[in-house]
């Protein structure tokens, strides 16, 4: 297949002889497409490239097995599956067949002019309530998208509020997240996550609830998506295990996956590091404080524009885990060599500080200022829309806020 950045065509990636990908750049390429395939003349083989290109895909197996039999393919297979999905990926990577006919310059340019089908309300209900038997919008012929994550949920493109499906491979502009069956108030725990985190000045995509009928979804606009002037250009991205050359299976920390140190070697390689270092410190301690246990590699993103400049992603995938009893107390990261969150004291923060040259002194700075005004901020969040999980919520805040802020 032949891998394309936006427009500009910048390699290859093959098919070895044990089902496994070969990836190499082009001779003419100044464009990387991860961290963790800086541009070279030899090429990668799959065990130094499959961490990216799995990263594109979705982990759920329902979802993967669904796409596999509307495409014909080994749902298993990570070639065959960006090769039927691989149209609009995270970030501004796309795929096509080498002898691909269409590829014509609708499909590969670097600014889209917004064409879409607009959804009436029982069309969207009914897209949402397909999702787990057509994940992806797989239902919609034209529709080739691939998301990653474990959830449920579709990419939409909005245009003043109506929500629609894309034509002629205009790229999406928004996720709209379904509930998650088994939980409680999932829609309403991420709203409430994400509204508390902009309240603390931490960088988020804009979002909201919304109702097709009485079936309720979370719509959030994609940060790897910019729409000026009525046309729309795909952002280069990549997650941090993605970064780390780490496939989706070994996400978490004790499974192989990204620690806290490998996160802030990826901050010391954006464009700012200082800002990008100041704003993950930002989001490590909320999460901690809002009870997100699941704070894994493939929740933190980096940007990579045309200008070479890299950035720190907007946060994205907030949820207070601990007020669902069935999930684990352990966290997906290790803070000061400890995972259980209820062991975590403030001298495990200024190991963690100490283990990754950061100033305890201005860590330290940002728990107390956190413990001492987020409990107002997520009462306010509550109160402002109709919801039962945002007790349960404050409570688990007010515990950890009370914890941290005894030891000062």
């Amino acid at each position: 297949m032949n891998v394309f950045l936006n427009d500009k065509y910048i390699g290859t990636l093959e098919k070895d002889g044990n089902g496994g990908m070969i990836f190499q750049y082009s001779d003419n390429t100044d464009r990387i497409l991860s961290l963790s395939l800086p541009i070279q003349k030899e090429p990668f083989d799959n065990r130094q490239c499959k961490g990216f290109f799995n990263g594109l895909l979705p982990e759920s197996e329902h979802t993967r097995i669904a796409i596999g039999k509307k495409y014909g393919i080994n749902s298993k297979n990570d070639f065959s599956m960006l090769q039927a999905i691989g149209y609009d990926c995270a970030g501004a990577v796309s795929f096509f067949d080498n002898g691909d006919k269409q590829t014509p310059s609708k499909y590969l340019q670097e600014t889209y002019q917004i064409n879409y089908t607009p959804l009436s309300e029982n069309e969207l209900e009914k897209l949402i309530n397909e999702l787990p038997q057509k994940p992806l919008a797989t239902g919609f012929e034209d529709m080739r998208l691939s998301l990653a994550g474990a959830q449920d949920k579709t990419s939409v493109i909005v245009v003043n509020g109506q929500i629609g499906l894309p034509k002629n491979n205009v790229p999406t502009s928004h996720i709209l997240k379904p509930a998650i069956n088994g939980f409680n108030e999932t829609i309403e725990n991420e709203f409430i996550c994400l509204k508390s985190a902009q309240g603390l000045g931490i960088n988020v995509p804009d979002f909201k609830i919304g109702y097709a009928n009485k079936t309720k979804y979370l719509l959030i606009q994609r940060y790897d998506r910019t729409i000026i002037d009525n046309k729309i250009k795909r952002i280069h991205q990549e997650d941090f295990c993605q970064a780390s050359d780490i496939s989706s299976a070994y996400k978490y920390q004790a499974e192989g996956g990204v620690d806290y140190k490998r996160c802030f070697e990826i901050l010391r390689m954006t464009s700012q590091p200082a800002v990008a270092i100041s704003q993950f410190i930002q989001l490590m301690i909320f999460n901690y404080l809002i009870g997100n246990n699941d704070a894994h590699g493939k929740n933190f993103s980096i940007l990579h524009y045309d200008t070479s400049k890299i950035r720190f992603a907007p946060a994205y995938d907030i949820l207070c885990s601990q007020v669902y009893p069935e999930l684990s107390n352990k966290m997906a990261m290790k803070i000061g060599g400890h995972y259980k969150h209820n062991e975590i004291l403030l001298r495990h923060f200024e190991k963690l500080a100490n283990e990754n040259d950061i100033s305890f002194t201005q860590l330290k700075k940002v728990i107390k200022n956190q413990c001492e005004i987020l409990p107002s901020i997520v009462n306010i969040v509550i109160n402002s829309f109709e919801n039962n999980i945002g007790k349960d919520i404050l409570s688990v805040v007010q515990k950890n806020c009370t914890k941290l802020l005894k030891e000062f």
